[in-house]
């Protein structure tokens, strides 16, 4: 009677395992498509006045803040808001003027090199851009990679320190 219930239990086993797996694409798909939506939501530049609501709303229903309370964080958060927007802004404007002076430098060297140079700095330029787009997706994940192997190497050398001090002391 056991044998019957564990030769079932492995057989459901077994078919659950092919079904998540022949699922698993279309649902990592539909996953991704809503982070996709949700940044995207949350990349939209608001206003001084709708972050403040949103982040004095979210106080509130973490802290349960009196009317009082919540005029004067609002008030806090709107402050903070509007630093920040000029703070963007000119960001933006200092971003702008790099760009500017960066066109103008590619200009001025593009002027020194022959024709067959300038042929070849381009191809040089976008084989950088090529190398620069595929390394951005699988950047957090090897990063993370490395570090995991990194902390498995640091207690072995402890351990081999601590050894090597303990047969020294003998």
């Amino acid at each position: 009677m056991k044998k019957v219930f564990a030769i079932a239990a492995l057989i459901a086993g077994v078919t659950f395992a092919v079904s998540a797996q022949d699922k698993k694409p279309e649902v990592r798909q539909e996953v991704q498509k809503e982070r996709k939506m949700k940044v995207d939501h949350q990349r939209k530049i608001k206003s001084p006045e709708e972050v403040a609501k949103l982040k004095t709303d979210h106080m509130d229903k973490a802290l349960k803040l009196t009317e009082q309370q919540k005029q004067d964080i609002y008030k806090f958060h709107l402050d903070k808001a509007k630093k920040l927007e000029v703070k963007r802004e000119e960001l933006m404007k200092a971003r702008e003027v790099h760009r500017k002076e960066m066109r103008a430098e590619h200009e001025t060297l593009k002027k020194l090199l022959t024709p067959e140079q300038q042929e070849l700095y381009k191809n040089k330029l976008a084989e950088g851009k090529k190398f620069r787009g595929s390394r951005e997706g699988r950047s957090f994940k090897h990063r993370e990679m490395r570090h995991k192997r990194m902390d498995r190497k640091m207690p072995v050398e402890k351990e081999v320190k601590e050894t090597n001090e303990n047969s020294s002391n003998s």
